[in-house]
């Protein structure tokens, strides 16, 4: 069916964008991811918004409703990205998926897109968010520029359907895996490890940067320098900012180490999301990676998500405890 509604689209700066409309269109989609909260994005341009400019596109109907909005942003090299995807693993896409004039909302935004002949770079796409797969499917359709879809990265993850407990999840891995990872969670046991979890703790920030710091060194977040500077103001904004229940950290401790690890969790409708982790060196004969892991699992299963989610990148260790790689697409539209 032809939708008859006049749309306007305009650029609207996060800044201008009430809290209330935000959070409107998101509760219409339950499949968007932990990214798509408005503290991540508002956070995200404290820390990083100096070198880049926010033009995001609100679509409105005749009467003044908003029906989409999409973050984005101009670089410095002139192409247009989506917003806040810098540190960020998938990109956030707001649409009023519960109207039947969605769909003509987003052909008009893809539309006001392509009538700008500069570059557009829309990355950290989901397949399994319906608001990010309409706009692809639009951006396909429109055929007045070309678009090319690629996979940018591997998201390996563990399928939770139907397991509800850690047993079955092992049960489906690699039996020397499966070993392997009991073994671990038992010589953790017997070296008296407990793991406490804190829900929006921002009093623990300093602790797990201390962690981050002391496993990645300057190959990780929180470096000794400009860039560590803006990692650590735009953590210490989402915490600030940030919903109870959004962040979990989880602590590993022991006597003889004391708090010898840490991994940051986010938690959405559909599954928990492993952002990020860090530990002591001196501990790795704990296996503090997979105590972490173990502990997280737990969690999704105990709160029926459907997914466990490792994130972007290909690292051996999700594969070895039983995930399994879902795409995160960019979809590129050169200068005209």
């Amino acid at each position: 069916m032809t939708s008859t509604t006049a749309w306007t689209v305009r650029t609207l700066p996060l800044a201008e964008l009430p809290a209330s409309e935000w959070e409107r269109l998101l509760a219409t989609n339950p499949t968007a991811s932990a990214f798509s909260n408005r503290a991540v994005h508002e956070a995200w341009w404290i820390g990083y918004g100096a070198e880049a400019t926010d033009i995001s596109l609100a679509v409105y109907d005749a009467a003044g409703t908003l029906y989409a909005y999409l973050p984005l942003m101009l670089r410095p090299d002139g192409v247009r990205y989506l917003g806040a995807t810098y540190h960020i693993d998938y990109a956030t896409v707001l649409i009023d998926l519960t109207s039947a004039e969605s769909t003509a909302a987003i052909d008009a935004l893809v539309a006001h897109l392509f009538a700008d002949t500069s570059a557009l770079d829309l990355r950290r796409l989901r397949r399994a968010d319906r608001a990010h797969e309409m706009l692809m499917s639009a951006l396909a359709m429109n055929t007045t520029r070309t678009a090319t879809a690629t996979i940018e990265d591997p998201a390996p993850a563990i399928d939770l359907t139907n397991i509800t407990t850690f047993d079955e999840h092992l049960e489906r891995i690699d039996k020397k895996d499966r070993h392997e990872i009991r073994r671990k969670v038992r010589r953790g046991e017997g070296a008296g490890v407990t793991i406490s979890a804190k829900t929006h703790a921002v009093d623990d920030l300093a602790e797990f940067i201390k962690l981050h710091r002391a496993r990645w060194g300057h190959h990780g977040l929180f470096t000794e320098d400009v860039k560590g500077v803006r990692d650590e103001t735009f953590m210490r904004e989402l915490f600030a900012r940030a919903p109870e229940g959004l962040i979990t950290i989880i602590v590993a401790r022991n006597l003889e180490f004391g708090a010898f690890a840490a991994g940051l969790f986010l938690r959405d409708d559909t599954g928990i999301r492993y952002w990020n982790a860090g530990g002591e060196l001196a501990a790795r004969a704990l296996s503090p990676g997979i105590l972490l892991f173990a502990y997280g699992l737990q969690t999704a299963i105990t709160e029926r998500k459907q997914v466990f989610d490792f994130l972007r990148g290909n690292e051996g260790y999700k594969y070895e405890v039983g995930a399994t790689d879902v795409d995160v697409l960019m979809i590129t539209v050169p200068a005209a």
